[in-house]
């Protein structure tokens, strides 16, 4: 199974090789997960942290980490609502 770390590593390999189309510095903020995947919640610091609605995201996409194999599926976030709807926030431990 892969851990939050190595999933987290994973993303940034991914952004890294496919930096995303966003306005500020990227930003990963807090994950979410179900049996099978990892949710990552990632956009502009600016908007995520700060507020700032100039820096909202305005694409379609969800990006699911895998937790057998580790694999990024890059999906279309309204076709992924009901998963979505029901993942639940990451434990992370102190």
């Amino acid at each position: 199974m892969v851990t939050l770390e190595e999933a987290r590593s994973a993303l940034e390999r991914h952004f890294a090789e496919h930096p995303p189309a966003i306005a500020g510095e990227l930003y990963i903020a807090e994950w979410y997960e179900d049996d099978s995947d990892y949710l990552p919640v990632w956009g502009a610091r600016e908007f995520l942290v700060e507020g700032r609605e100039a820096f909202g995201r305005w694409d379609n996409m969800v990006i699911f980490i895998d937790k057998q194999s580790g694999e990024i599926r890059e999906d279309v976030h309204t076709l992924n609502l009901e998963k979505i709807e029901e993942m639940r926030p990451v434990a992370v431990s102190e």
